[in-house]
């Protein structure tokens, strides 16, 4: 399904092999976004075959944002351990989603996420930045897993955080939500754990053209410089 007028779509995820399910409890723990996350990152370019989407993994480097965007962690080199699972079918099926422009070659940033909530121990926020852009083209949040919690609703709102949000929802496992991510904000709930311990696994996957890539000596440099 194509993004709607609102620029979002809500997708059913490929099916999930038991190696890419188990991979999430193989996350490493992310130092630089509060007290409850695990993560890996990789990045790709991907381009059109004239079958299908083709992925060539980049050189491993460290994931660096704009400040602007993420003012909790950005303007930094965030070190994390590479992906290892294969997740190229939930890539392809985002790209598909959109649909990306196949004349294009997109430069993708992968993030792999497990999220967790412990009664009294952790704050179960997914999103310390709160309502933002992730200042890419299109971005894919793919939830895998919600064990044992409540809450994660995501909401989509005007680009700048102002205005009626225009869809408010909690996405399910097994399924993603695809945005324009230029033309709107998101933000996505606290969990609350069923018992005293729970989790969301996702994957977040981000795209822009390759032209204007976030790979790289010069792109980091200008990040870094302009915070």
């Amino acid at each position: 399904m194509p993004l709607n007028d609102r620029g979002y779509s809500i997708i059913d995820l490929p099916e999930v092999t038991p190696e890419v399910r188990e991979s999430f409890g193989d996350l490493k723990f992310d130092e630089y976004m509060g007290d409850n996350r695990y993560r890996r990152f990789a990045q790709f370019r991907m381009h059109w075959s004239g079958e299908s989407w083709e992925l060539e993994r980049l050189e491993h480097r460290p994931y660096v944002t704009f400040s602007k965007f993420n003012p909790v962690a950005g303007g930094i080199r965030r070190h994390y351990e590479p992906i290892l699972a294969d997740f190229s079918p939930h890539i392809r099926a985002g790209a598909e989603g959109v649909p990306l422009d196949t004349a294009r070659d997109w430069q993708v940033n992968v993030h792999q996420f497990r999220i967790i909530a412990k009664r009294q121990e952790t704050s179960g926020v997914i999103v310390p930045e709160g309502p933002h852009s992730d200042g890419r083209d299109f971005v894919l949040i793919a939830v895998f897993s919600r064990h044992q919690i409540t809450g994660a609703e995501m909401t989509l709102m005007p680009h700048g955080g102002e205005g009626e949000p225009f869809f408010r929802a909690t996405v399910p496992a097994g399924q993603g939500a695809l945005l324009a991510d230029r033309e709107m904000f998101h933000n996505v709930t606290e969990i609350e754990p069923v018992g005293d311990y729970g989790h969301r696994d996702t994957l977040i996957v981000t795209w822009v053209p390759w032209e204007d890539k976030w790979h790289g000596d010069d792109f980091e440099q200008r990040a870094l410089a302009e915070g």
